[in-house]
C-alpha cells in the first residue's frame, strides 16, 4: 500500500508541481516564437487550467470514476504527449537560429504538425492490427491430440482513458481469429501477459464482463499496473470473467501438448516468494512474464516460448528510442539457441506491443497489436 500511495502522490500533486513550472515557460516560449505573446494573466490562467486538469482528475479517479474526470484526465494526458513534441521543436528551431533565421511560416508548419500528428496517432491507438508468426517448436510428447495458435496480447491498460470500448473491439477481434481457425481445425487459446489494469481507477466486479463473450480460454499473469489499484480485486473481477489467472501457477495443456506457466512480476523486493518452475520434460513449456527479462536464462531452464509485453513497442516516438535502450527486446518474435547441460535449447520470445496505451492514448511508430502464433512442430 505504500508503494500504491508514493506513486499516487507522485502522478498528483507532484507531478502537478511540475508541469504548473514546465507549462508556464514553454507556453510562453511557444507563443513568444509565433510573435504572439501572451499577456502574463492569460499565460496563467492557461497553466492553472492544464495543471487542474491533471491534479483533480488524478485525485478523483483513483478513488472513483466519472465521465468528466475521465475526459479531463485524456485531454491532460495528450497535452503532456504535445508538450513533449513542442519542446523537441523549440530545441530544433532555437539550434537552428543559432545558424541562420527560421522563416515565420515555418515554424507555424512546425507547430500545426503535432496536431496532425496528434489526430494519426491517436486513430492507430484506437485500431487493432493482426500480426501473425509460425513457431517451429519440439515434438516432445510425439502424441499431440489437437493444433493448437496462441493469441498473445498484453498492455490493455483497462482503466480511466481506455475501457469497454477497447475490450469489446478486442474480443470481436480474437472472436473473428478463432472462427477462421476453427475453419482449419485449429484451436485457439488466448494469453494476456500482464498490465491488463492501468491502476488510474478501482476495478470492479464487472469491469472485465465482456471477457466472458470469448468463444476460447483466455488466461491471465499480472503486471506491474495489475497491482495499483489492488491485485485481490483485479483477481476477483478476472474471475467473474471466467478468466484463468496463473500467478505463480501452471496449467497443463495436454491435449496440446503445452505447460502453460505463470510466472508473477518482479518488483525487485528482498522478500517476495521464489517460485521454481515447473518445466515440464514432455510438453513444449510456455512461460508468460510480463516484462521480456531473462528470457535466454529461461530458456536455459528449458522454457521453449516466453510471452512478455510491458514495452509498448516504445509507444510512440521519440519514447521508442529510450525504450530501445532500457529494453533491447522490444517488439516483434526473437529466436535464440542457448547451450544447457551440453545441450543445445531453442528458445522464443515473443514481445507484443499491446493493444492499450500508458498516459496519452497515442500510438506514433507503433501499431496497437495482437499477435497470432501458429504452432509447428518438428
Amino acid at each position: 500500500m505504500d508503494f500504491v500511495k508514493m506513486r499516487h502522490m507522485m502522478l498528483g500533486p507532484v507531478s502537478t508541481i511540475v508541469l504548473l513550472v514546465f507549462n508556464y515557460f514553454l507556453i510562453d516560449i511557444i507563443f513568444n516564437y509565433l510573435n504572439f505573446p501572451l499577456n502574463s494573466n492569460v499565460l496563467i490562467s492557461i497553466v492553472l487550467i492544464l495543471a487542474l486538469l491533471n491534479l483533480v482528475s488524478t485525485l478523483i479517479e483513483f478513488r472513483t470514476s466519472y465521465f468528466i474526470t475521465r475526459l479531463m484526465m485524456e485531454i491532460s494526458e495528450l497535452w503532456k504527449w504535445a508538450s513533449l513534441l513542442y519542446l523537441i521543436e523549440i530545441i530544433l528551431i532555437y539550434l537552428v537560429e543559432l545558424i541562420m533565421p527560421m522563416p515565420l511560416y515555418i515554424i507555424y508548419i512546425l507547430f500545426l504538425l503535432i496536431p496532425v500528428f496528434g489526430v494519426i496517432g491517436y486513430y492507430i491507438a484506437h485500431h487493432n492490427f493482426i500480426k501473425k508468426y509460425t513457431l517451429n517448436l519440439e515434438n516432445k510428447s510425439k502424441d499431440q491430440e489437437k493444433l493448437v495458435s496462441i493469441i498473445h496480447v498484453s498492455d490493455l491498460h483497462i482503466g480511466s482513458i481506455r475501457g469497454e470500448s477497447l475490450l469489446k473491439n478486442f474480443v470481436n477481434d480474437i472472436n473473428k481469429i478463432f472462427i477462421e481457425k476453427q475453419k482449419d481445425g485449429i484451436d485457439v487459446i488466448t494469453i494476456i501477459s500482464g498490465d491488463i489494469a492501468d491502476g488510474s481507477c478501482p476495478i470492479k466486479l464487472d469491469t472485465f464482463l465482456t471477457l466472458n463473450n470469448a468463444m476460447m480460454p483466455v488466461i491471465f499473469t499480472p503486471g506491474n499496473h495489475d497491482y495499483y489499484q489492488g491485485i485481490d480485486d483485479l483477481k476477483e473481477s478476472l474471475k467473474n470473467a471466467n478468466v484463468i489467472i496463473l500467478d505463480n501457477d501452471n496449467l497443463n495443456l495436454k491435449e496440446y501438448d503445452l505447460n502453460i506457466i505463470g510466472l508473477r512480476y518482479s518488483f525487485g523486493s528482498q522478500g517476495e516468494d521464489e517460485y521454481k518452475l515447473p518445466i515440464s520434460s514432455d510438453e513444449n513449456n510456455v512461460l508468460i512474464y510480463h516484462a521480456p527479462d531473462y528470457w535466454k536464462d529461461f530458456v536455459s531452464c528449458g522454457i521453449d516460448l516466453m510471452l512478455s509485453g510491458h514495452t509498448h513497442g516504445g509507444q510512440f516516438i521519440p519514447a521508442n528510442l529510450w525504450v530501445k535502450i532500457v529494453y533491447p527486446y522490444i517488439k516483434g518474435l526473437y529466436n535464440t539457441v542457448v547451450k544447457s547441460d551440453d545441450k543445445l535449447r531453442n528458445g522464443y520470445l515473443s514481445v507484443t506491443t499491446g493493444i492499450g496505451t500508458m498516459g496519452p492514448p497515442i500510438r506514433l511508430g507503433t501499431r496497437a497489436e495482437i499477435v497470432v502464433l501458429d504452432i509447428n512442430r518438428l
